[in-house]
């Protein structure tokens, strides 16, 4: 599969690495307004942040198993970028794309334990892309993802 004609990844999530996955949510839901829509009680929570998008609030503790080496400090900053494909192999098209044009391989595609496809790259800056076919991932037509 030639890569030249696919297209370029569209941000879906943005990763936000926090210290507290139900303070974060209270502040994002509670406080700002922002619509829950899925949530793993002290590991992940995600919330709509516009047409077809996601910010998830994921345990910084729990990163390194698919980011690499992440945290508050000297480390590469807990904070992802995210494209959610239709299929696994883009998945790999998007790594090996990512890797020609001078990316850093964090983790090689790879199916996980929640049933998805991920794989993860740094840019030239130690900024993380998670390229991830969820299967529970989809957007309506009002633009609300659902996962």
């Amino acid at each position: 599969m030639g890569t030249e004609n696919s297209a370029p990844p569209t941000i879906t999530a943005i990763t936000l690495g926090v210290r507290d996955v139900e303070a974060s949510r209270a502040f994002y839901v509670d406080g700002l307004g922002f619509e829950l829509v899925n949530q793993v009680p002290g590991e992940i929570a995600f919330v709509r942040s516009g047409h077809g998008q996601v910010l998830a609030l994921w345990n910084v503790a729990s990163m390194p198993g698919e980011y690499g080496d992440v945290g508050h400090g000297p480390q590469a900053p807990p904070m992802s970028l995210g494209h959610n494909t239709p299929s696994a192999e883009e998945v790999r098209v998007l790594h090996e794309r990512a890797l020609a044009a001078g990316a850093t391989s964090i983790s090689e595609p790879q199916t996980r334990e929640w049933g998805g496809t991920s794989a993860c790259v740094a840019d030239p800056d130690g900024f993380r892309w998670d390229f991830v076919h969820n299967p529970s991932f989809s957007v309506d037509d009002e633009g609300r993802a659902s996962i």
